[in-house]
């Protein structure tokens, strides 16, 4: 602190430089104009640690408020002013059985654009996709999204497997067209979660897709029975409930933006997080020290002939 915080005699504590201009013309308290005695001072280290502290917590308020305000970009970042700075790659998985819409939602690349004329496939091995967010995190770290589209079917349990261990996060998709789709989400999909994921608590959401077909296709019964048996799920699991459509990208982006908060909030995942950047760091420098040590040193004498055949 530039300008420490002094106290006098009267028990009050002044910033430093008001508190010498103040003694220039007086010899008073500056807040109750009584005499002093002595114009000696002291540092007042509890107050400025606690100033300090203040400081340091409006600074993270402000950081994480402006963070709030991200938006997702498909690819790799291209932004030459991040090239040095530490990235923090955040895994999620897309669980869901087959036909709830995961692949047209992994597909979606403007998150609002309609998937017009779009083909529809079968996924049978992990489709792999990256986004980016636009702000940096805590002012410094580049933040990676690596979206895992599993396939829905149980014959590829030993494919899905990993993604189950590694994903920092999960959304887990049921079909509004069909209320049987819950059933697999609790007895196959979030069981295998829990059971073999590294962390003791994984961030999710419910994503309900179809909300189109929804809306349109389906009386007043039907839909007050979907949503009932949605909040006994999610109220269940203990997950935010997300109304969406893959094809139209209704309500996409903010759902992206709760579930990345929550992860990058949860201090245990965000440990890991960093961790494995820093695990990642030391790789580079020593497969960097492994080529230094490697390379062969010109030889002094010109002419002389290598010895490899």
């Amino acid at each position: 602190m530039q300008n420490p915080v002094l106290l006098v005699e009267d028990g009050h504590s002044y910033e430093k430089f008001a508190l010498e201009c103040w003694f220039k013309d007086h010899n008073t308290s500056p807040l109750t104009n009584k005499q002093l005695t002595s114009q000696t001072f002291v540092i007042n280290y509890n107050l400025k640690s606690i100033i300090e502290e203040f400081r340091r917590q409006q600074s993270e308020m402000n950081s994480i408020s402006n963070f709030r305000c991200f938006t997702l970009h498909r690819g790799r970042p291209h932004n030459d002013q991040w090239k040095n700075n530490p990235k923090l790659k955040i895994i999620i998985s897309l669980l869901g059985p087959v036909n709830v819409g995961k692949s047209c939602f992994a597909s979606n690349v403007e998150y609002g654009q309609p998937q017009i004329n779009r083909i529809h496939k079968t996924t049978l091995g992990i489709d792999v996709f990256f986004f980016y967010l636009d702000l940096l995190f805590e002012d410094k770290y580049v933040i990676i999204i690596q979206i895992n589209d599993c396939p829905g079917s149980d014959r590829f349990e030993a494919v899905s497997d990993r993604h189950f261990r590694q994903c920092h996060g999960a959304i887990f998709m049921a079909d509004t067209t069909d209320i049987n789709t819950f059933e697999h989400l609790e007895n196959y999909w979030y069981k295998k979660l829990r059971e073999k994921s590294s962390f003791n608590y994984v961030e999710c959401v419910l994503a309900c897709n179809k909300i189109d077909l929804f809306e349109k296709d389906y009386d007043s019964s039907y839909r007050e029975k979907f949503f009932k048996r949605a909040d006994t799920f999610a109220s269940h699991y203990q997950m935010s409930i997300f109304n969406i459509s893959a094809w139209r990208g209704d309500r996409i982006q903010s759902m992206f933006q709760h579930l990345i908060l929550c992860i990058l909030q949860n201090q245990s995942l965000l440990q890991n997080l960093k961790e494995n950047q820093l695990e990642s760091k030391e790789q580079a420098t020593s497969q960097n020290s492994k080529f230094t040590v490697t390379a062969c040193p010109q030889s002094s004498t010109k002419n002389k002939k290598s010895s490899c055949c």
